[in-house]
């Protein structure tokens, strides 16, 4: 075969040149977008913390452009129908999905899924984050974490814990609790956070960890006990309560709200959102809002970034999963 070397010359000078454009259609898409109407998916009804967020950035948005990004609820199977709808549309930022950690990493824990989660979302930003709350019931003759384990391993099998649902992220901290204390504790699940504190305010379970701020008004009522939160440090929404690390408990483990893309999404789209809702989160007003009404906090943060934490996250809900052998279908 006789080498053409004009044809090859002609195709060197063509990928060149298109490595030159790409950059420039990246940037041209940033430029028009958004051009029509921007879904954020919710995999939860709407009322709940990750809504209201998504809710405060959407109203932020469209305000900012003039074009409408909306929400869309889409609850059910601990938030893969959600991912399903966004990792099945186009990538071209026009439809975004609000995960929490439970609904991201839910997509590890489903044996058979229409999508991959390990590839099929770009993290866009990370709106809030901080730890989760371990409170007892008060009638639990514990007052700190150092006595609820003694509890645990002179009466094993025998103490319970309520869940908000079997995979959650709440569900998993109490057993990287459990691994890490050298204890064995039952636990009950129940459907989402209303029913679980009911439950561990009438004492049918003995203790629970939740959302950073929804135990709390049964903790100033006497009917639970505050004994620890899962971050490194302590909170800010809740300084006087020592974190597991504090209390001897080898454990970090983090509550997180972020917005994704599907994956393929323009890197200037992705760039521009993360610009963007950087800067709505981070005024004053809305950073004490997020703390007083969600228990989160936020820090500026590149997509490449979140990516990196999303690594180390996944891998640490993951060594729990593989460790009490869960898995969903």
């Amino acid at each position: 075969m006789r080498f053409d070397i004009s044809r090859f010359a002609r195709n060197c000078r063509r990928g060149v040149l298109l490595a030159l454009l790409a950059p420039l259609a990246l940037n041209a898409a940033a430029q028009g977008y958004p051009a029509k109407v921007v879904r954020i998916v919710v995999p939860f009804p709407a009322g709940g913390s990750t809504d209201v967020l998504a809710r405060l950035v959407s109203q932020k948005l469209t305000q900012m452009h003039g074009q409408n990004f909306l929400v869309d609820n889409r609850p059910g199977a601990t938030g893969t129908i959600a991912g399903a709808v966004v990792a099945q549309s186009a990538p071209d930022g026009y439809a975004l999905i609000m995960h929490s950690s439970s609904s991201y990493t839910a997509g590890f824990l489903y044996s058979k899924l229409p999508y991959d989660a390990a590839r099929a979302f770009t993290p866009v930003v990370r709106c809030a984050i901080s730890g989760l709350y371990m409170v007892s019931v008060a009638s639990l003759p514990v007052r700190n974490v150092k006595e609820l384990v003694a509890l645990a391993r002179r009466r094993p099998n025998e103490l319970t814990y309520g869940t908000v649902g079997k995979g959650s992220v709440a569900h998993l901290a109490a057993e990287m609790f459990n691994s890490a204390a050298g204890i064995k504790t039952v636990a009950v699940a129940y459907k989402g956070a209303a029913p679980t504190l009911v439950a561990i305010a009438s004492g049918e379970v003995g203790f629970t960890v939740l959302n950073i701020l929804d135990p709390q008004p049964f903790v100033k009522q006497g009917k639970l006990r505050s004994l620890a939160v899962t971050s490194a440090k302590r909170s800010p929404a809740l300084p006087d309560v020592p974190t597991l690390m504090e209390s001897g408990i080898n454990v970090e483990a983090y509550l997180y709200t972020g917005l994704f893309a599907p994956t393929g999404t323009p890197a200037a789209i992705v760039k521009q959102l993360n610009t963007e809702i950087t800067r709505i989160i981070d005024e004053p007003q809305t950073h004490a809002w997020l703390v007083n009404n969600l228990g989160g906090e936020f820090s500026p943060h590149t997509p490449e970034q979140y990516a990196e934490f999303l690594k180390g996250d996944v891998a640490n809900w993951q060594k729990i999963i593989q460790h009490i052998g869960l898995k969903l279908d």
